[in-house]
């Protein structure tokens, strides 16, 4: 049994990030794709208790760049409008899956970039895994 602790970073202002969460796994091999519906699982217990919010820092997180640009050009970026229940962590698990595929955040595991969602990585005792929002640099 091993816990680890999952940060999850995005440029910008301070407080709109998704919380810092600690993960059990049973062992200290996993798979990216494990890794990250683990820590959406718990990212999403522990935003519950405000659903707005969860919802804006989830979308901000996971927004792909097609969705940036394609917003950017109406001149408001926005989340999609959605009933105000609950985040399903299926789906959620699935758009960051989407959403590590395409590039739009990294993971980085002991320091070391993870480029694969089927691949294997082993986690220490106290190193952090961060997931780290990327954004495109204007323009360039």
């Amino acid at each position: 049994m091993i816990d680890v602790e999952v940060r999850s970073r995005i440029p910008g202002p301070p407080g709109d990030c998704l919380p810092t969460v600690l993960i059990r796994l049973a062992d200290d091999r996993t798979t990216a794709r494990e890794l990250i519906r683990r820590a959406v699982e718990e990212q999403i217990r522990e935003l519950r208790a405000d659903a707005v919010r969860s919802r804006r820092i989830l979308h901000r997180q996971y927004l792909s760049n097609d969705d940036l640009r394609v917003q950017a050009s109406t001149g408001v970026i926005k989340p999609p409008q959605q009933p105000l229940t609950d985040p399903d962590v299926t789906e959620e698990a699935s758009r960051a899956h989407r959403a590590f595929a395409r590039g739009t955040f990294v993971v980085f595991v002991g320091g070391r970039q993870v480029v694969d969602l089927d691949e294997e990585v082993t986690l220490r005792l106290g190193e952090p895994v961060v997931f780290l929002r990327l954004v495109p640099l204007v323009g360039g």
